[in-house]
């Protein structure tokens, strides 16, 4: 049994609901675990993980989680819970956004907390009279493989270019009854379909990839540079397909359509079994826990290469506009902001 202090290093100033949204989330879990094995502590000292729940209230590099009392004193035993898109991870532990380029001994491949928010991402049983062998509804804008694959062709096929819902939605221009609907019909539309296309987006993961498992539908991942989360049996209710293979869909889908619903009760299993939110918190821990068994170098040397990716130009330009702002002061005490219950209501924006 491991005793887990969780926490975000938000500062108040900047405690919005969508960066306080992580540690929520994990609380939450945290509070319907069904192992019973980890315990929630307020004792720094004490714990065997420290773990920061983070959004961008961390700070676009973690620089707030690098500079807390925490890190400096137990750095050993401090990891990250991150499912931004764009991170250099700085201290070890799950992102759910890393690219294998940059993923080592340190990472492990995340899931994302709040799949079970939406009302509409429910478990229907698959069935071989499903209209469509496949679908994908989502904004083309976010990455080059999505724009190839509206070429794709096939009497069972459906694709949806949602790129100017996204642009409003991310603009504050849709308003909640019109988010409700597009929820809806992109629910609707996965659990009409025998297989879900799972293209990368801004990220390398996806959260549709985890709501289409929850909702009991074969994903098929493309993105050359995700990393699967570990342990879950992937081969054994998904289909990954290359980039560059991506026009190939239609015929290696039509092969395997007879594996279709056994593979969508598959995917629903392993995502209550791997993702739910009643062993989310139990997970994180375990892999925390293993990250640091197998820890090698000690932590306070193998952060230290991590540096190196302030070298990649997008993160580059993100520290020079960091550094050329006035320096601010994280208010004192913020790291208490793990020890309060926050209630946060949130949408996450579908690319």
């Amino acid at each position: 049994m491991a005793q887990v202090v969780i926490l975000s290093a938000t500062p108040a100033s900047d405690a919005t609901p969508e960066h306080l949204a992580p540690l929520q989330d994990l609380r939450d879990a945290a509070a319907c675990d069904r192992f019973g094995v980890h315990r929630l502590t307020e004792d720094a000292n004490a714990a065997e993980v420290i773990l920061f729940a983070e959004s961008y209230g961390g700070g676009w590099h973690f620089e707030r989680v690098r500079r807390h009392r925490f890190t400096r004193a137990f750095r050993e035993k401090c990891f990250v819970f991150c499912t931004n898109p764009f991170v250099i991870p700085f201290l070890p532990g799950i992102y759910t956004g890393i690219d294998k380029r940059w993923a080592s001994r340190r990472t492990v491949s995340g899931f994302y907390l709040d799949v079970p928010k939406s009302r509409f991402t429910t478990f229907t049983p698959p069935t071989d009279d499903l209209p469509y062998l496949f679908s994908f509804m989502g904004s083309v804008g976010t990455a080059d493989v999505r724009a190839r694959l509206a070429a794709l062709v096939h009497p069972r096929g459906y694709f949806h270019d949602t790129a100017a819902d996204f642009a409003r939605a991310l603009h504050g221009q849709m308003d909640a009854r019109e988010q409700q609907d597009y929820q809806r019909r992109y629910a609707e539309m996965t659990k009409a379909s025998k297989f879900v296309l799972c293209p990368r987006g801004l990220s390398v993961s996806s959260i549709r990839l985890f709501e289409t498992m929850r909702m009991g539908r074969a994903p098929v991942i493309l993105s050359d540079g995700w990393v699967p989360p570990p342990d879950a049996p992937w081969d054994s209710f998904s289909i990954r397909v290359a980039e560059r293979d991506w026009q190939r869909i239609p015929q290696i889908l039509q092969a395997r359509e007879h594996e279709a619903v056994q593979m969508g009760d598959r995917a629903r299993a392993v995502w209550v079994e791997w993702f739910s939110r009643e062993v989310a918190f139990h997970r994180i821990v375990e892999t925390c826990l293993a990250i640091r068994e197998r820890r090698v170098v000690p932590e306070r040397i193998a952060r230290w290469p991590v540096y190196l990716q302030y070298l990649r130009p997008f993160h580059f330009r993100k520290l020079v506009a960091r550094l050329a702002r006035p320096a601010t002061t994280a208010f004192p005490g913020s790291e208490t902001i793990g020890e309060t219950r926050v209630t946060v209501p949130r949408q996450r924006s579908r690319g």
